[in-house]
């Protein structure tokens, strides 16, 4: 997050715009975004709603306020508003991801499952997205699935440490240290300062 003193100023700055142009949707949905970074939900509702209210149908407006929605746990409201979103643009991949997790927020994880795996077809040369889905499985205790997509999203992008990471701790929690360290030690070779990489080395170092 930027720092606090910068988002209030840019906060201040915009309420000066406004006054000569209150009814500009873009400024009054900038707002809402720092309240956002600023964790004032309620305040970044107030403003994203108000936004939406004169571009009712823009992609990225629906996107924050759902996140708003989400962030001030209220993930139903958000899943709406994802769909919203979804609805003007079915491919809009962050919407997409968070409506993924807003559906395993609820314990809805088939439709998680369906639409995280989904976004690896959709953005297949994408190495997040196989990280994503990794994840998922990795909350689900299915450690083998998760380091299957683990293993897609270095392909895809060799420097993706913290998916090394995820790799040598799956390995690590199945008494596989020797190869845990394989893993650790490719981490480290990317990122040498890696935090969760070096904390792990260490247990491993300990045994």
């Amino acid at each position: 997050m930027k720092n606090e003193a910068d988002v209030r100023h840019q906060i201040e700055l915009i309420k000066k715009e406004l006054h000569n142009s209150p009814d500009n949707a873009r400024l009054i949905h900038d707002l809402g975004v720092g309240h956002y970074l600023l964790g004032e939900y309620e305040e970044a509702i107030h403003y994203l709603e108000k936004s939406l209210d004169l571009a009712p149908d823009t992609v990225a407006f629906l996107f924050n306020l759902a996140n708003a929605y989400h962030e001030n746990g209220q993930p139903d409201m958000a899943v709406d508003i994802y769909l919203r979103a979804l609805d003007i643009n079915p491919n809009h991949i962050p919407s997409l991801n968070n409506l993924a997790d807003c559906y395993e927020a609820l314990g809805k994880f088939d439709e998680a499952h369906e639409l995280f795996h989904y976004l690896t077809r959709l953005n297949n040369e994408n190495a997040l997205s196989h990280f994503n889905l990794g994840n998922f499985f990795l909350r689900q205790n299915q450690h083998i699935e998760a380091a299957k997509c683990y293993e897609k999203a270095i392909k895809k992008d060799w420097n993706f440490t913290d998916a090394y990471h995820n790799i040598a701790w799956i390995l690590h929690q199945a008494k596989a240290n020797q190869e845990a360290m394989e893993y650790i030690q490719k981490g480290l070779k990317i990122d040498p300062e890696h935090e969760e990489i070096l904390e792990l080395k260490e247990k491993i170092d300990a045994i």
